[in-house]
Order: structure tokens, then C-alpha cells, then sequence
């Protein structure tokens, strides 16, 4: 389990000016909806920007902390 304060933390730590919102889907702090809104998605394709997101959960994904993640991304002006 992974608080979503701490969720919003590692993705930032990647991600500096991303503004990060999440959802719980479950309740049980493991199955997460993940938009991020940032300039650093600019000129990315989707598969890429999605990267950039799983990298900064790399550990947490891997610990077991999160179990399923459902990411959305967009620049700040799309």
C-alpha cells in the first residue's frame, strides 16, 4: 500500500512541474487512476509520456506498494 500523498511525491520527484492528481480505484490504497498534467510531456507520444510516469512508480511497482496503475497524461495545454 502507498498513500497517495506519497504516490503524488515520487511522480513530482520525476516530474517537477507536473500537477498530479490520483484516485484510489479499489479502496485499498494498490489500484490507482494517475493523471499528470505537465510541459515535460511536450513533443512526447503517448507511450512515452507514460514512461516518464512508471519510472518515477518503478520502485514502488515493483515493492508491491502499487499493483495497478491506469495513467493519463496531457501537457498544460491540451
Amino acid at each position: 500500500m502507498i498513500s497517495i500523498e506519497d504516490l503524488i511525491s515520487l511522480v513530482q520527484k520525476e516530474i517537477p512541474d507536473a500537477e498530479v492528481n490520483v484516485m484510489d480505484k479499489t479502496g485499498m490504497k494498490d489500484h490507482f487512476i494517475v493523471h499528470v498534467v505537465s510541459k515535460e510531456f511536450e513533443g512526447k507520444n503517448v507511450m512515452d509520456r507514460h514512461r516518464l510516469v512508471q519510472g518515477s512508480l518503478t520502485d514502488a511497482m515493483k515493492d508491491g506498494r502499487i499493483h495497478a496503475l491506469e495513467i493519463k497524461t496531457q501537457t498544460p495545454d491540451e
